[in-house]
């Protein structure tokens, strides 16, 4: 039965809605499905309740079949053809309501009727309805003038009017169907899946405001397969019918034809990815101080991970400075003004900033003995540090995950392009639980980083006494570059004592890996020196030289 205390299909107070707001009579109070406020102490805009319609919930009133008469409505811009398709009839002038919907059940039974009354006082034009019959059995207005799978395409409206004047405006070709209102758009569909589903094509064209866009996309989400489905939002009128009050039928048909396909969130058709090919976003690249490196891999990235895998003692501090140095006075580089952050955990902050400066300046300074004229060491400083491209982590205290990744994320908002992390093994080294999992989480979180904020950030990792990666090949799998250190500590021959082997053993860019260089290590100036390739094919052929290389 009709509630007496409610007054549905009215105009909101907000003005964004002609009939989507609730009054409640006994409170005084109103809320607005469109705009989804409520209002307090406002006087609806008449107290006739009969003209509510029957809450989804009602089990049945009294209904009688259509009593008026099938002929044209101008007032809507329909024809008689299209009211009798539909089982719309029309009430006299001396009738109390304007039309009469009948409404069927899935077997195509009438179970009863939404009438729309004809104009009161305190009323917008036509915006009176009540429904008859069984409410709950009643499926989708006009589902019974088509047959199940019946053509190409099937289009859904918000309103009994627009599934009309849509089908009009299609030249009868098309069904088209209504839902009851936006806000049960999706339970409606959902209820009537197997036969929307039987059309090849579904359009949905609902209204132009929140309620409609929202509507749409929880229908399209209903499981259909993916481009199924279309959505077309009205841009010159806000529903169906008023393009065809408006004789826009033209208008109406480009846009419906031209509807783009739904696609859920993260999911893109291949049709759709020219623009992305053409416009691909190229990552800033900047060069290895290694052409070995720079032959295999193409440089460093923006937005990739990049792990170096090693012992302890074979050079990878050497190396990690190396790149650092590189990236510091890179001319490419300094003009975008790319930062360089450093996260040396194994290390004071003072000896990562010493070891910076030696080789600047082609100095072992870090060797015992060794002067440091402070104007020298005053000049490097100047020359690389003293910028706001250099951020270090002073990181005494925590280094659990969550600080690390706090500190990458700060780095990047200070600028810092370039990220060196030694060493992933270190941060999970002193936490309880499984080392394995939290390796994956610390380089889940990182690539996710690194993709997120369009970082380049080189991990080292330690390897075990097998030569693989500690505890996991999770941190493999993310990265999008894999180099292996590897270097004979014990080797009889001095000079081969000091040559790092760089192996790629992973390369998502190109596919490319194997050997990439040989770096000796001078003692005398504490930088690296990469081998040519005579010198490496005397390497790996285990050939011994009593002078150094160089």
């Amino acid at each position: 039965m009709t509630n007496p205390n409610t007054l549905t299909h009215q105009p909101c107070p907000c003005g964004k809605s002609s009939d989507a707001c609730t009054y409640f009579l006994d409170t005084k109070n109103a809320k607005c499905h469109s705009c989804g406020e409520k209002h307090r102490n406002v006087e609806p805009p008449t107290t006739n309740t009969t003209t509510q319609p029957i809450p989804r919930s009602a089990s049945s009133t009294k209904f009688s079949a259509p009593s008026g008469e099938y002929r044209d409505w101008p007032e809507r811009a329909l024809s008689r053809d299209t009211l009798k398709a539909y089982r719309v009839t029309l009430g006299g002038e001396d009738a109390k309501y304007v039309a009469k919907y009948a409404r069927f059940d899935t077997e195509g039974n009438h179970v009863g009727n939404k009438v729309r009354l004809k104009h009161q006082i305190g009323q917008p034009e036509n915006k009176g309805f009540i429904y008859e019959g069984e409410f709950s059995k009643m499926a989708p207005f006009g589902m019974n003038a088509f047959e199940k799978g019946s053509a190409k395409y099937l289009t859904i409206v918000e309103g009994q009017d627009d599934a009309m004047a849509a089908y009009e405006m299609m030249g009868s070709k098309y069904p088209v169907i209504s839902v009851d209102s936006a806000a049960t758009a999706s339970e409606e569909i959902k209820r009537h899946f197997e036969w929307v589903n039987s059309f090849p094509t579904v359009v949905l064209c609902f209204d132009n405001d929140d309620p409609g866009r929202a509507a749409a996309r929880a229908v399209a989400g209903l499981g259909f397969e993916l481009g199924k489905v279309k959505i077309m939002t009205p841009r010159k009128h806000k529903d169906a019918n008023d393009y065809k009050k408006a004789r826009d039928t033209e208008q109406f048909m480009r846009e419906w034809w031209s509807a783009p396909t739904y696609k859920p969130d993260g999911l893109k058709l291949g049709s759709d990815m020219w623009e992305e090919i053409i416009d691909r976003k190229e990552h800033f690249t900047a060069p290895y101080p290694f052409e070995g490196l720079n032959r295999l891999t193409y440089g460093l990235r923006l937005s990739e991970m990049i792990v170096v895998t090693a012992d302890t003692g074979v050079g990878k501090t050497s190396i990690l400075k190396t790149i650092e140095h590189s990236l510091l006075t890179n001319p490419d580089v300094v003009e975008k003004n790319y930062g360089v952050g450093f996260l040396h955990l194994e290390e004071p902050n003072g000896d990562t900033a010493l070891g910076l400066l030696s080789i600047h300046n082609s100095v072992p300074y870090h060797i015992p003995g060794v002067d440091r004229p402070k104007d020298d060491l005053r000049r490097a400083y100047e020359e690389l540090l003293d910028n706001n491209r250099v951020v270090i982590w002073d990181h005494f205290g925590s280094n659990s995950v969550d600080a690390v990744v706090a500190k990458i994320r700060h780095m990047a908002a200070l600028g810092c392009k370039y990220i060196v992390l030694d060493h992933l093994s270190i941060v999970v080294s002193d936490q309880a639980g499984d080392e394995r999992k939290q390796l994956d989480e610390i380089a889940t979180k990182i690539k996710t980083l690194a993709m997120e904020l369009d970082l380049c950030v080189i991990a080292v990792i330690h390897t075990n006494r097998q030569g693989q990666i500690r505890g996991t090949a999770g941190v493999e799998q993310l990265a999008n570059i894999v180099m292996r250190l590897e270097r004979n500590k014990t080797d009889p021959n001095e000079w081969r004592r000091n040559v790092t082997k760089v192996t790629v053993e992973k390369n998502r860019f190109t596919g490319y890996t194997g050997p990439a260089c040989y770096l000796w290590y001078n003692r005398e100036t504490g930088r690296l020196t990469e081998l040519d390739q005579e010198q490496m094919d005397l390497f790996d052929g285990g050939g011994a030289l009593n002078d150094e290389p160089f």
